[in-house]
C-alpha cells in the first residue's frame, strides 16, 4: 500500500470487483508498470521508446522511481527546443 498510494487506493474502491478498469494507460505500458512496481526490472529498450508514456503513467499513479527514470530517459533522446518545452 505505501509504496503506490493511488494504486492502492483504486483497487479498495473497487472491493469484490473482478476487475478495475484501466482505461487512460496503453495495455503494455500498465503491465511494466505493474512489473516495476512488484520489482520486475524495466528494460532500457522500454523506457528508452515509450519514456513520455511512462512519465504520464508514473506520474498518474504516483509511481515517482518510475517517473525520474523515464524522465531522465527522455531527456536523453529528445532535444529540447522552444517548440517542446513545457
Amino acid at each position: 500500500k505505501a509504496c503506490v498510494p493511488i494504486l492502492s487506493a483504486l483497487c479498495g474502491t473497487n472491493k469484490g470487483a473482478d476487475s478495475v478498469p484501466i482505461i487512460d494507460v496503453k495495455p503494455r505500458i500498465f503491465y511494466y508498470l505493474l512489473r516495476y512496481v512488484y520489482g520486475g526490472p524495466m528494460p532500457d529498450k522500454e523506457l528508452k521508446s515509450y519514456a513520455k508514456e511512462y512519465i504520464n503513467a508514473g506520474d498518474k499513479y504516483g509511481v515517482v522511481n518510475l517517473k525520474l527514470q523515464a524522465e531522465t530517459w527522455y531527456c536523453k533522446s529528445t532535444q529540447i527546443t522552444t517548440d517542446n518545452v513545457m
